[in-house]
């Protein structure tokens, strides 16, 4: 059932088997695995059933970089479903490489195979709705020409993978009536976990506090609680929670809030191709109408002995505000952004009527096209529960940009710490240190060079950088939004991480985190598919551990 926690009253104490902090991907995922185990079971959500109000002002915090990277109280969402509700709907899943100890990235390797994980990850494809577990051409778009590039063979860079895209699925949307209707589940909403109580010894979690905006506060006693506010709030939760554990809990080996990973991005450089214009460039649906899109990325073998950081790369249209492109369809799309007051990523300044201009010729130039091609994209796009996830149009001179994303090393410099501002409810707010680090840099550049050389040695095209200093080029690349992973490390030996290989933080027996805060590395994957998997192999061992326990 689905309470609001301002109505509960002032010093109350609420008992569950298993106490959930945060309704986002992890925390529904959990509490609808955990449902037909007859467990009580408390989710507590910050925010309310839709729209973030005023517990927003949390996420509030200080950077280093605001440039590389966004504010903090960006790219986050509290409410029912959490950033769900934000997310693009990408899917992919990490590597068996990412899994790997790898001697060219410091702190790499999983305590467990991703052999362990496959299971999982099929079992989160039917959360996400993103179709069935197959990301090879080949089979999952039968029929289907079978590389990106006609010509290209597959090796040292491949074309013949795909991602796979989400309705987007809002979990707060999809999955509410199943957690409303449940009798031994209690999600309250506005309630907002600010410190975790310990036994006099540390080794276990007593209670939670919970706070509302409105004034109560009262606690919840649960025997196993776990985290899953995201890769930052789970974070900051421990570091808050000094009782007894005096630099917060989790941080016996100094390792709480360290390794702060996003993924990096950007565009340094075009590719022309010369294959034509059957180069496989946008969405493709699956059998089942799922979209997927190819994309380009780097074998294994190559990986390791170019020391690459792993990274996937995808063909993208011109940039929609520059009307250089000269397609009508863009310059649409760009006026019609601006109209409905869509926000740029840079100012255009005076000269924006010129601008406004330029794109205007286009469209009066190709305006059939606009006319026939922008009403099908907005069907696609705005009236499809199943929405197509961008618009693509194809180059008539057969150059495309080509968009990069990267992992980043798990770097002991970048970290997230606590500020000495705090919010409403008397906790500190979070302080982010993050860099772009040199091996970062070098290994995109290197990725760039390698694509370049397997085009031209099999005549499929050539890579052309977009300013004549790369190194200029890759220090302006940026964090991807949103992804916040690594801050509470996933480690077998207590002195390497935050939480063991079952996601429990280490020395406390009954706290458990469920959240990207736990990956070792960051792959080049979006981590969604893989938080909703993590979340699953969590609800499994809890499901273990706790049988035989009967309701509250």
């Amino acid at each position: 059932m689905l309470l609001d926690a301002r109505s509960i009253s002032n010093g109350a104490i609420l008992t569950a088997d298993v106490c959930i902090i945060g309704a986002g991907a992890a925390g529904i995922t959990l509490a609808m695995e955990l449902l037909a185990t007859g467990l009580n079971i408390i989710l507590l959500e910050a925010g309310g059933k839709s729209k973030a109000g005023e517990s927003q002002s949390l996420y509030q915090g200080e950077l280093n970089d605001p440039v590389r990277h966004l504010p903090l109280d960006q790219a986050r969402y509290r409410q029912l479903g959490g950033t769900t509700s934000l997310w693009g709907g990408r899917c992919i899943p990490f590597d068996s490489l990412d899994f790997d100890q790898r001697e060219w990235i410091s702190h790499s390797g999983w305590p467990f195979p991703q052999k362990e994980f496959d299971g999982y990850y099929r079992r989160a494809h039917s959360y996400c709705e993103c179709g069935e577990y197959d990301y090879r051409v080949s089979t999952a778009l039968p029929g289907a020409p079978p590389s990106m590039l006609p010509g290209f063979e597959d090796g040292d860079v491949n074309t013949s993978g795909i991602e796979r895209w989400s309705p987007p699925t809002q979990f707060g949307k999809v999955y509410r009536p199943v957690l409303t209707r449940a009798d031994n589940l209690r999600v309250l909403l506005h309630a907002l976990a600010v410190e975790l109580q310990t036994s006099s010894d540390g080794k276990r979690i007593d209670s939670v506090d919970v706070a509302t905006f409105s004034g109560p506060r009262f606690t919840v006693r649960a025997r196993t609680t776990v985290l899953a506010g995201g890769g930052l709030e789970t974070t900051r939760l421990l570091l808050a929670s000094r009782g007894v554990h005096r630099e917060g809990i989790g941080n016996h080996s100094d390792w709480l809030g360290r390794g702060y990973m996003s993924h990096i991005h950007g565009v340094i450089a075009s590719v022309t191709l010369t294959a034509g214009q059957d180069v496989m460039f946008g969405y493709e649906a699956d059998p089942q109408g799922v979209f997927c899109r190819r994309r380009i990325a780097f074998s294994e073998e190559a990986q390791r002995r170019h020391r690459l950081l792993n990274l996937y790369m995808l063909l993208d249209r011109p940039l929609v505000g520059d009307p250089g492109h000269g397609n009508a369809v863009l310059s649409a799309a760009f006026l019609l952004k601006r109209l409905l007051g869509g926000r740029q990523q840079e100012e255009l300044g005076k000269g924006k009527y010129s601008l406004y201009w330029r794109h205007i010729k286009n469209i009066l130039a190709g305006s059939p096209q606009a006319l026939s091609v922008l009403p099908k994209f907005g069907r696609k796009r705005l009236l499809q529960r199943r929405r197509i996830p961008s618009l693509l149009m194809r180059s008539r001179s057969n150059t495309y940009y080509l968009y990069f994303q990267s992992e980043q090393v798990p770097h002991w410099e970048n970290r997230v710490t606590l500020d000495a501002a705090r919010d409403e409810f008397g906790t500190p707010r979070l302080r982010l240190h993050f860099e772009v680090m040199e091996q970062d840099r070098q290994s995109v550049q290197r990725a760039h060079e390698l694509i370049d050389q397997e085009l031209r040695r099999q005549n499929c095209g050539y890579v052309t950088y977009l300013g004549n200093d790369v190194s200029q080029l890759m220090r302006d690349v940026k964090a991807v939004l949103g992804h916040h992973i690594g801050t509470t490390r996933m480690s077998a030996d207590p002195s390497q991480g935050v939480v063991d290989a079952q996601c429990r933080v280490h020395g406390v027996a009954n706290l458990f985190v469920a959240s990207s805060s736990v990956f070792p590395t960051s792959s080049h994957a979006n981590p969604t598919l893989t938080i909703v998997a993590m979340a699953l192999r969590l609800a499994d061992h809890l499901k273990a551990l706790h049988s035989g326990v009967t309701r509250v």
